[in-house]
């Protein structure tokens, strides 16, 4: 009787924090279609775990190894098609190649930034084209050039790009000239972002230099901006490189988006369940909607906030990231007055934060190969990401609801249903795993 009183109590508070919203359950039980890597892997399968992957046409999946300076192809099951590159400093050699991007029709592009370029191949690894991220060459002018999210636009030639918040791209130009002055290079021109981190742009690839036109601008999020000067001096001081995100509220909605396969973007920008559908140019032409109501930040929310932003950042900041690794033991040692004061810039930043008034339902936006839509929620504490998954398909209709846990979001989405995400045994040895999902979620 106190279980069935405790599962009907749970169930109310359930539908209270849904707003109503009734989900229809899916499985997770997918066919698994190949897995690369592992312990025992080929050579060319020796992955870190952690590099990009993506997609073509064919079936064919992508990642870029960053360790080995190469980009590996793996055909539909399971098998090496080629491996491309090599480090150098040559046209189609990688200097340190950092992201990259699959084209529908097997087409390529590496993000290079000790080249400050892009290298743009074809579908059988033959460099295309070697672009210029800007008018200046080299490592720090490359800087004024990044980006928040990238995805590859699927007309090909051209990369859709979120911005940088604004007080980053300040920092970002100043940071890029104190370094010049260190080194006593030239930064040259420091090619700047046309849109902030709740626009896009569409950064062309075709020419000897990218290109770059703003296509959409969300809605802006009201705050106090600041300004951020930093010269050389900043840069050895934590208080003011963690001070840059003080005027960011806790649980301000984020602008979250993805490409769909006919060019149209899908995006949530604010704290309730609305999917905009837009053209690039900004006109809307769908919203998605669930009955889903954002919840008030109360005191406990406040508090426990507060507590989990300094306890995540000790776990997983600059402290936790030395722990277990003695090969950073020695540069731990030394840095640790930095990382001390570090702590305390972050302690004080965490307390002194402001609140947006309410949670946003929505947590993720991602675009399946067919068009379909995979929406992630919050899960039941308010900074939890990692909540139930919504699919649309893609004539915009709810098809169902994957529980919080049953499914991680796929790194990539291919043909065929194909999803690709890594997993990891017990001695942290990545996998590379493909699975096939059923036409209904597609």
């Amino acid at each position: 009787m106190k279980a069935g009183l405790a599962g009907f109590v749970a169930a109310v508070a359930a539908f209270a924090n849904n707003g109503a919203a009734q989900d229809t359950p899916l499985t997770a039980d997918l066919e698994e279609v190949y897995r690369v890597g592992g312990l025992n892997a080929e050579e060319w399968a020796f992955f870190e775990g952690s590099e990009p992957i993506g997609f073509d046409g064919a079936g064919n999946l992508y990642v870029l190894n960053t360790q080995a300076s190469q980009v590996v192809i793996v055909d539909p099951r399971g098998g090496l098609v080629r491996a491309v590159g090599r480090k150098g400093e040559g046209p189609g050699e990688f200097n340190q190649a950092a992201q990259f991007w699959v084209w529908r029709d097997g087409r390529y592009v590496v993000q290079d930034l000790g080249h400050g370029a892009y290298q743009v191949f074809g579908h059988t690894g033959e460099l295309e084209r070697f672009v210029r991220m800007g008018d200046a060459a080299g490592p720090l002018a490359m800087m004024g050039a990044m980006r928040l999210e990238v995805r590859a636009d699927p007309a090909g030639g051209a990369l859709i790009a979120q911005g940088l918040p604004s007080m980053v791209g300040g920092a970002m130009s100043s940071m890029v000239e104190a370094m010049a002055e260190m080194f006593g290079e030239d930064a040259g021109e420091v090619p700047e972002a046309g849109v902030d981190e709740r626009g896009l742009e569409r950064l062309d690839l075709t020419g000897d230099v990218v290109s770059a036109t703003p296509i959409l601008q969300a809605w802006q999020v009201p705050r106090e901006e600041i300004e951020a000067d930093l010269g050389l001096d900043d840069l050895m001081n934590p208080a003011n490189l963690v001070g840059l995100g003080d005027n960011i509220r806790y649980y301000e909605p984020g602008f979250l988006w993805d490409m769909l396969p006919d060019g149209t973007i899908a995006y949530s920008d604010s704290t309730a369940y609305a999917i905009r559908i837009a053209r690039p140019g900004g006109d809307i032409v769908d919203v998605l909607r669930r009955p889903l109501s954002p919840e008030a930040v109360t005191d406990r929310i406040r508090r426990a906030s507060i507590e989990n932003a300094i306890r995540q950042f000790e776990e997983e900041g600059a402290f936790g990231e030395q722990r277990g690794n003695p090969e950073l033991a020695e540069m731990a040692v030394a840095l640790a007055p930095m990382m001390k004061a570090m702590m305390d810039a972050f302690r004080e930043s965490a307390e002194k934060r402001e609140f947006y008034p309410e949670i946003a339902v929505v947590r993720g936006v991602r675009a399946t190969w067919d068009g379909a839509l995979w929406i992630q929620r919050r899960g039941e504490e308010p900074w939890d990401d990692a909540g139930p998954i919504d699919v649309f398909n893609a004539d915009r209709e709810y098809v169902g609801t994957f529980a919080a846990g049953d499914i991680d979001m796929p790194l990539a989405f291919g043909p065929g249903g194909m999803i690709a995400h890594w997993e990891f045994d017990e001695l942290d040895v990545p996998t590379l795993v493909v699975k096939r999902l059923p036409e209904a979620v597609r």
